[in-house]
């Protein structure tokens, strides 16, 4: 009796031990590998962290693990879609599955054994951690010990916002990978997306949804999330830099984006759209993101109150610099329109705006009339008092256009300084 007892005791004081060296790798704030070549030390055995979407998001030391579908699995940093599938059929991974406590996996391919435990978060599953047997044997212990190193890891992953808010893993990890610009060659990225389940053709859209002014108040978690699904069914989305970011398939109909449904949404929520230009190739994803992100950011200097973005109706004033946008100087202006808004302060005239709503209206007299409020003999004379100052043609084409163009990137820059100046005095 006393010889069980001090057995049991033993067997409590090393799981004890177990369990504050664990704590102690996690309170250290060195991340996953610390907590992970912690237990393979302890364990005596090779470790291995994967999440939900089969990537590898940490492991013990390489040299030790002898089972060359895991050293490939490691060397590639996620598993492949043909060894997911594999797994998924195992009878001893179906019936793992159903239970919350570590379960053994032996395969056909390595002679190696497995012991695995569920990593969850808030009840989610998100990942497991994998004992790698063949250096020693597994031990009666090592199961409750391996379940003692899933909750330290589950501790230490909730940290990132991701595996706390992710709801389909290996969908939102698949783009997540594509915006962060992992190295992937196209059969990488296609074996991925084969796992995650999606498939795209070649007509892609990348939709950014800015939260910035997003009011949550009485919302559940996953209202937005929802509600995007409905308005754009089919388009897998993610969290990602403090933005929801979805891709489209298919072109972007203007009935859906007039539709009320979604404009209900946007007024409610405060949320504004960037839409950035077609593309055929998910390896662009991270370039198109930047169109959307781009689309939004510039929307909200030129029209505040605006909710949706094309990319294309603003991608003159990205090749703006940062020095023209600061107004450090006014090369950016056409020298001709400088000349007119020295003579309007001079003169208490108006011709700088005459002319840019006669170059807006694409040169229409009678649309140009109408929006200043006077009568086309007084425009034809003040148009004509501005060709003369301006010694210029009306009838070239190309001078008409820098003269816009000069305009449009004026005005965008006060915009921009204007906003500028607001969050300085608001600071």
């Amino acid at each position: 009796m006393d010889v069980t007892l001090n057995e049991q005791q033993r067997e409590r004081i090393e799981i004890e031990h177990y369990t504050a060296s664990l704590f102690t790798a996690y309170i250290s704030g060195t991340g996953l590998s610390a907590i992970v070549n912690t237990a393979a030390e302890l364990l005596g055995n090779p470790v291995i962290v994967v999440d939900a979407s089969f990537k590898i998001v940490a492991h013990s030391g390489q040299e030790v693990i002898d089972d060359y579908i895991w050293r490939e699995n490691i060397r590639k940093g996620y598993c492949s879609y043909d060894f997911i599938a594999a797994v998924n059929r195992m009878e001893s991974v179906r019936r793992g599955k159903q239970t919350d406590v570590s379960y053994e996996v032996a395969c056909e391919e390595t002679a190696n054994t497995k012991l695995i435990s569920k990593i969850k978060v808030g009840g989610k599953q998100i990942g497991n951690v994998l004992l790698l047997g063949g250096k020693i044997p597994f031990r009666p212990r090592d199961p409750e010990l391996l379940a003692i190193a899933a909750t330290v890891l589950a501790e230490e992953m909730s940290k990132s916002s991701y595996y706390r808010n992710a709801k389909n893993i290996k969908v939102e990890d698949f783009i997540c990978g594509l915006l962060d610009q992992q190295p992937q060659d196209l059969c990488t990225i296609r074996d991925r997306m084969l796992s995650a389940g999606l498939k795209f053709g070649t007509q892609l859209l990348v939709l950014l949804f800015d939260l910035t002014r997003y009011e949550n108040s009485g919302r559940y978690d996953d209202y937005l999330r929802e509600r995007l699904q409905h308005l754009f069914p089919g388009s897998p989305c993610t969290y990602y830099e403090g933005r929801i970011m979805m891709i489209h398939d298919g072109p972007l109909s203007k009935e859906l984006v007039r539709s009320k449904p979604l404009q209900q949404f946007l007024n409610q929520t405060g949320i504004t759209i960037g839409l950035s230009s077609m593309f055929s190739s998910l390896a662009q994803c991270r370039i198109y993101y930047l169109q959307a992100l781009s689309a939004i950011r510039i929307g909200q200097i030129l029209c505040p109150g605006q909710q949706l973005t094309y990319y294309a109706d603003i991608q003159l004033y990205e090749l703006l610099s940062a020095e023209v946008m600061s107004g450090e100087t006014h090369g950016y202006r056409h020298p001709g329109l400088l000349m007119l808004q020295e003579y309007d302060a001079a003169h208490q005239s108006t011709l700088y705006h005459t002319f840019f709503v006669y170059l807006k209206n694409n040169r229409n007299m009678q649309l140009a009339s109408e929006e200043l409020y006077v009568h086309r003999n007084t425009l034809r004379y003040k148009l004509e008092h501005i060709g003369r100052l301006l010694d210029t043609d009306f009838s070239d084409s190309e001078k008409m256009l820098a003269y816009y163009v000069s305009y449009k990137v004026a005005d965008f820059c006060e915009k921009a300084r204007e906003q500028q100046q607001a969050a300085l005095y608001l600071r």
